[in-house]
């Protein structure tokens, strides 16, 4: 049991409260060590600062233009009022601002920062309450300590449990009068609550704030730091918890606190609960997962005469006729069609494609097609349909696997003339291609690739004619779905043929949160235990709805490759570059701080990240520096097609071209060497490397060539895309 050290005002309901905590803390050691160790961490690798480019972000990042997140401006107002009266030391109006602005019931759960973040309204309100200058502390505390006094003595007082109308009266205490002297006793009283409830993430915030913001607290320190410990180990949130385990080390080396009855070093108590790598953190090697495509080893591939270990044309004589039937017949605008290169997903046995809605199974040491759900050439017909032209959108065309289940968005075959044809979900077993089920909710059309994690299947969709996009929680085994959440409504672009197109989000889990990259100007982070938004990150979408090749223009060169957005995760940095868009970008999330962004051309995607580079491929290779965002190298390449991908070996980078595959220098972006393989009249595509395969999938086969030595492939993460 803690011994937490007593504030001069402690009361009643303090000391009852007292119990419920043992049994929180009780219970969280009730988790074994093997059990968390189970779980895959990453070592954080500190990555130094470099300028930031934070030039058009505002204090309103909801009016940049593009997708539209609603703000309560009554709110938003008050809080305008409330910091320029802090500016100006006007303290009684901003303090009476303030009550306004806590009382106010919110029409909308989000309120921006001045660093281009939205987040929680009351967190907001609570970050410009903990921002005020000591001078205006003072007057807060002259104005209303004593009725925040009362208040929480009238709160203490109510004998019994803690019931959810006294929780909600402590946390209004909490956001109106955290400055006030008890401020510090409401914030523990909650993080309590919190943490025997299993809020482990609010349980958190709300012991830092005392930490952070309440310097003359008479709480006990130590016992305030190994609570906020535990709760961020239970919440894995494992990086900061080896932050703060290394703060106790430090600042109480030594001092035991009050366990179970016994005294314990709370350190190696902490430690042994922390999972295996994440104890302390360091600069070491930074965890496959996170680091998408990095390799921990030298690939080295065989010898020009060697022979793939096999290969499988999916396209035949008749879909090249009619691709090329259809450039011709539709003045060019089936061009994209020739470069498109299906979306591959893996597991321990086979590789699945979902090649414009036939999905097809691949097993990975023989390449024999083991199923596939309709037949290749009758695609032949549907490119000759100026139906099929209008609706198609190859980028909606996903696959991933789980637990021997594929889950596939597509068009199905009897819609693929339809106008305005919506894209469905389906499942089906992984060993045998049977259907399992399909999600057909009534206008709804599926966009992002599905993610799944234990039971569950996220996906974003819309309704056809509606622009908002909607992230759904859906069964894995049966596709029902269990929960949704609306996000805000996207601004569509126009197509090769001047439809609209709207935007394909990219989902990566991370914990207990979900990141949704929208691809239309928002990153999101969604907390799917409370099944809310943490925040929003906007910055400026720059909308294209002209139909600027329509007839005999050229196709862009994003079009071409069809670029992708992409998210690259390192700890709490994390690296994304839009679809379409012209800059990328690098946060720092645990701060909520825009780190850096740069220009960069709109057909480039991210493709890798090491500890030095974030690398980007178009018709060239460049690697971006991480800590000063400048170019370090760039090399030009025969990329011809889509499925932009590398393989990043510890010295060398890896990409399938229309000229084979390129071996290049990591140090200065040298071509050292160029392996002409087998598929040679292939516009090039992705490149994976699993099961000790190098496997490159182009715009009409899949080959899979071995490594001259099996090198140890990268598990699938929620970084990775659709492709390979």
């Amino acid at each position: 049991m803690f011994t937490i050290g007593a504030h001069s005002q402690s009361t009643q309901q303090r000391r009852f409260f007292i119990g419920s905590l043992c049994l929180g803390i009780l219970c969280s050691a009730l988790v074994t060590t093997e059990t968390l160790q189970a779980q895959v961490f990453a070592v954080p690798v500190p990555v130094g600062g470099g300028a930031v480019d934070a030039g058009d972000t505002t204090s309103s990042p909801h009016k940049m233009p593009g997708f539209s997140i609603s703000v309560d401006e009554k709110k938003l107002n008050l809080l305008d009022d409330y910091e320029r009266y802090i500016r100006h030391q006007m303290w009684e109006k901003a303090l009476t601002a303030l009550k306004e602005l806590s009382e106010t019931k919110s029409t909308s759960p989000l309120l921006p920062t001045k660093d281009g973040f939205l987040v929680d309204a009351e967190q907001r309100i609570f970050m410009a309450l903990v921002s005020m200058p000591a001078e205006g502390r003072e007057a807060f505390r002259l104005f209303f300590d004593g009725k925040a006094k009362k208040q929480f003595e009238d709160l203490s007082a109510q004998n019994g449990l803690l019931t959810s109308d006294r929780i909600t009266k402590a946390k209004q205490i909490y956001s109106q009068y955290f400055l006030t002297s008890i401020g510090d006793d409401v914030a523990d009283l909650l993080g309590n609550d919190a943490f025997e409830r299993g809020e482990f993430v609010p349980a958190a915030r709300f012991w830092r704030s005392i930490l952070d913001h309440h310097p003359d607290t008479n709480l006990s320190e130590i016992d305030l730091n190994v609570k906020y410990a535990l709760a961020l180990i239970r919440s894995r949130q494992t990086e900061q918890a080896a932050a703060t385990i290394q703060v106790i080390s430090q600042q109480f080396p030594g001092k035991k606190i009050r366990l179970g009855g016994e005294d314990v070093d709370p350190v190696p108590y902490l430690q042994a609960l922390t999972p295996r790598g994440a104890e302390t953190p360091s600069a070491a090697a930074p965890q496959h997962h996170q680091l998408a495509n990095l390799l921990q080893q030298p690939l080295k591939l065989p010898q020009e005469k060697v022979k793939p270990q096999w290969q499988l044309s999916y396209l035949d004589k008749t879909m090249v006729q009619a691709i090329e039937n259809s450039r011709r017949n539709y003045y060019g605008r089936g061009k994209s069609y020739e470069t498109f290169v299906p979306p591959m997903a893996v597991d321990e046995k086979r590789a699945y494609f979902n090649f414009y809605g036939v999905c097809f199974g691949v097993d990975l040491q023989t390449g024999k097609l083991v199923w596939r759900t309709d037949k290749f050439q009758d695609l032949g017909t549907h490119f000759s349909n100026y139906s099929f032209h209008q609706s198609s959108n190859p980028a909606q065309y996903q696959i991933t696997v789980a637990n021997d289940i594929v889950l596939a968005t597509l068009i199905p075959k009897k819609e693929m003339n339809h106008y305005r044809a919506r894209y469905r979900l389906y499942a089906y077993n992984g060993a045998t291609g049977k259907q399992l089920w399909t999600s057909n909710v009534s206008n709804e059309s599926y966009l992002s690739k599905p993610l799944v994690e234990g039971g569950h299947v996220y996906v974003v969709s819309h309704l056809q004619n509606n622009k908002s996009l909607t992230l759904n929680c859906l069964s894995l085994k049966t596709g029902k779905k269990e929960w949704s959440l609306k996000l805000g409504a996207a601004v569509s672009t126009s197509n090769s043929n001047g439809r609209e197109k709207m935007p394909i989000p990219l989902l990566q889990k991370e914990g207990d949160n979900l990141l949704v990259l929208t691809n239309n100007g928002a990153l999101f982070e969604i907390s799917i235990p409370t099944k809310s938004i943490n925040w929003v990150f906007r910055y400026p979408y720059k909308v294209n709805q002209s139909n600027t090749h329509y007839y005999y223009a050229a196709v862009p060169e994003e079009t071409e490759l069809h670029s992708e957005g992409q998210i690259f995760r390192d700890q709490n940095l994390v690296y994304f570059k839009e679809a379409g868009a012209d800059e990328v970008y690098a946060l720092n999330l645990a701060e909520k701080r825009l780190v850096w962004k740069r220009p960069i051309k709109k057909s480039a995607q991210i493709v890798g990240l090491d500890q030095k580079n974030v690398y980007l491929l178009s018709k060239e290779l460049e690697a971006l520096d991480r800590k000063s965002h400048r170019l370090n190298w760039a090399v030009s390449l025969p990329v011809a097609a889509g499925g932009l991908s590398a393989l990043v070996a510890p010295e060398e980078a890896w990409v399938f071209t229309s000229r084979g595959i390129f071996e290049i220098s990591k140090t200065n972006g040298d071509i050292l060497n160029i392996y002409r393989g087998s598929d040679k009249t292939s516009l090039g595509g992705a490149i994976a490397l699993r099961k000790g395969l190098v496997i490159c999938v182009s715009n009409q086969a899949v080959t899979a060539y071995p490594t001259a030595k099996p090198a140890k492939s990268l598990p699938t993460s929620g970084n990775e895309k659709s492709g390979p």
